[in-house]
Formats: C-alpha cells, sequence, structure tokens
C-alpha cells in the first residue's frame, strides 16, 4: 500500500512538473478558422512542443485587451488587421522587434522600428453561398447588395469586434467619396445596406456561411476560397465591380510579454517557408515571396479581378478609427439593433 501511494506521488509530481514546464506563447485574435490559426499552431507545437492556444477576438478586442492589461501584460503577441496594428502599435503597445525573414517584407508592409510586420495579405470580397441564394442571382457589386432581393441574406462583422470588418468600413467610406476625416459617404451607404442585412457579428460566422445560414458574407476573399477548396462548399468569392481593398494582417510583439524569448522564436517562425505555406493552405497570400503553393495559386480569381483591389493608408485609418467606429455604432448598430 505504501508502495503504490509513493508511486503515485511520484507520478503526480512528475505530471506538475511536466505541466511546469510546457511552454506556451499567447497570442490575442487567433481564431483557428480565420488564415488556418488553427493548423499554423497545430504544426508549430508539433514542431517546437509549445502551445499556442486558440483566442477568439478580433484585432479590435485584443487591442482594448492590451490596453486594459498594460501595466501587467497577459498576452505575448496579437495578430490584426493591419490599421488595427498600427494602431496598437501607436498606442505603446508593442515592442520593437524585427523577426527573421524581416528583409524579405516590403517596406510598405512594416513599421521600420519593427512596431508591427505582416505576416499575409487578404482582400475584402464578397463569400457567397450560391445555394443559399433561395434564387437570388449572385451579387457582383456594391449596388447590388442594396437590392430588395438581398433582404435578409447580407452579414458583415461588426467593426468595433473585427479589423478584416473596419477594413471594408474605411474602405467603403473612400470608395463611396469620403476620407479620413468625413464619414458622411461611407455611412450613408451602409445605412442603405443595413436594410438587408440580417446580423453583424461579433464573433467568426465562417461555419455559418459554410451551412448556408448567411448567404452573403463581406470578408477576407480568402475565407471564400477556403470554403470552396477545403470544405468543398457551394461558394463563390466576388470581387465588386466598382472595386475593393486590400488588407494586410500584421503581428506585433507585446510590450512586457510574459514569455518574450519563445514569442520571438515563434514570431521567427511565422515568416518560415513552411508557416507560410500552412497560412496558405487558408487562401490568405504569404508575405514572403515564393511560398504560395501553385496548386493553392491557381485558385484564386484572375489578376484582372484583384486589379481593382486598392490599397489603403493605415496610418489614416488608424488616426479614423476610434472616430470612425462611433459613427458606425452611432448611425448604423445603434439605429434599431
Amino acid at each position: 500500500m505504501i508502495r503504490k501511494l509513493s508511486l503515485t506521488l511520484a507520478f503526480l509530481a512528475i505530471a506538475a512538473f511536466a505541466a511546469a514546464e510546457e511552454k506556451v506563447v499567447i497570442q490575442y485574435d487567433c481564431i483557428p478558422n480565420y488564415a488556418n490559426w488553427g493548423g499554423v499552431t497545430a504544426l508549430y507545437k508539433k514542431l517546437t512542443g509549445v502551445t499556442v492556444p486558440p483566442d477568439p477576438k478580433g484585432s479590435s478586442v485584443a487591442m482594448a485587451a492590451l490596453e486594459k492589461e498594460k501595466d501587467a501584460p497577459q498576452a505575448d503577441t496579437a495578430y490584426y488587421s493591419g490599421a488595427i496594428g498600427f494602431q496598437a502599435a501607436s498606442k505603446g503597445l508593442h515592442e520593437p522587434y524585427k523577426p527573421k525573414g524581416w528583409e524579405k517584407i516590403p517596406a510598405a508592409l512594416k513599421d521600420p522600428n519593427g512596431l508591427w510586420w505582416t505576416v499575409h495579405t487578404s482582400a475584402i470580397a464578397f463569400v457567397v453561398n450560391t445555394k443559399a441564394l433561395g434564387g437570388a442571382p449572385v451579387p457582383r457589386s456594391w449596388q447590388d447588395l442594396l437590392k430588395p432581393v438581398y433582404k435578409g441574406k447580407i452579414a458583415y462583422d461588426d467593426p468595433t469586434w473585427g479589423g478584416t470588418s473596419y477594413t471594408l468600413v474605411y474602405g467603403l467610406n473612400e470608395l463611396m467619396g469620403g476620407n479620413e476625416t468625413n464619414f458622411k459617404p461611407g455611412i450613408a451607404y451602409l445605412k442603405k445596406l443595413d436594410v438587408n442585412v440580417s446580423s453583424y457579428p461579433r464573433e467568426s460566422i465562417y461555419n455559418a456561411v459554410l451551412r448556408g445560414e448567411v448567404p452573403v458574407w463581406i470578408n477576407a476573399d480568402g475565407n471564400g476560397y477556403k470554403m470552396r477548396y477545403v470544405d468543398n462548399g457551394p461558394v463563390e468569392v466576388v470581387i465588386p465591380s466598382e472595386g475593393t481593398f486590400t488588407m494586410p494582417l500584421v503581428m506585433g510583439l507585446v510590450k512586457g510579454a510574459p514569455h518574450k524569448a519563445e514569442a520571438k522564436r515563434y514570431l521567427d517562425w511565422l515568416l518560415t517557408p513552411p508557416a507560410q505555406a500552412e497560412f496558405a493552405k487558408a487562401y490568405f497570400l504569404p508575405v514572403v515571396p515564393g511560398t504560395l503553393p501553385k496548386e493553392i495559386a491557381t485558385h484564386f480569381l484572375p489578376e484582372k479581378e484583384y486589379k481593382r483591389a486598392r490599397a489603403l493608408d493605415l496610418a489614416k485609418m488608424a488616426a479614423a478609427a476610434d472616430a470612425l467606429k462611433k459613427a458606425w455604432v452611432d448611425e448604423i448598430r445603434g439605429a434599431g439593433r
């Protein structure tokens, strides 16, 4: 009996030691079915034994959490849409770090001091579940989305939650003739669109779109390609005829990160060919040249479609973020939702 008890205590001690020794990196905004973060972190765990737990925060929520925890940081790194990452860096939430492979990132897609850098890019598109349209045609333009036939069939994320949707709202305002201080054109369009919108989710609705519960999701093109070519869903990706917006997705090292050394190794790895190729499985374009697998590249829409996608000024987007989000809440979400 004493021997059994001793063995049990020894086993528990070993287990406790192993748990204490487990290496982790805490990343805010690590949604498994967005940009294949689930696959990326699983591969990293397999290669290194380091756990990067899933995290459901969108870009804006991640930044807000870092602000709240500024005096006692809980996260090591965070992932954002470009403008929100730029804003987080401007708020002093990041510390400089230039990961291995830094020189391969185009100058326009990184902060010169290493406060943020791009890991991959995407574009705003219509992700359309054609089977769920109920006989309505596939929308081809922003003006199409205003037609009564799409009433209750459209969703886009709450831009106060996710950076993808903030990119959408800011970009639409610019497309409609507004700028970083004049939001009226974009808000006017979004008010008209509101009639056809079923929800403004504050979590990923990837699976709901794939199941046909949401026929039209305005989101990253990569999500639509993944639904079609990985999940075999009845999904079409549409680049609207009037134009759309490219979106860098960026990382930053949190100031005061509790697992800083481990986080730096992880951030280094995210720019390696295996990691970049793993992101590409979700059809987000790698930032490192030569790492997009050929079999994936062939599935994208023709290059001429993407000539309608414009780059947005991240500094102007970041400067406008708080005011534009407030305008959206007051004029759109606050109007009966």
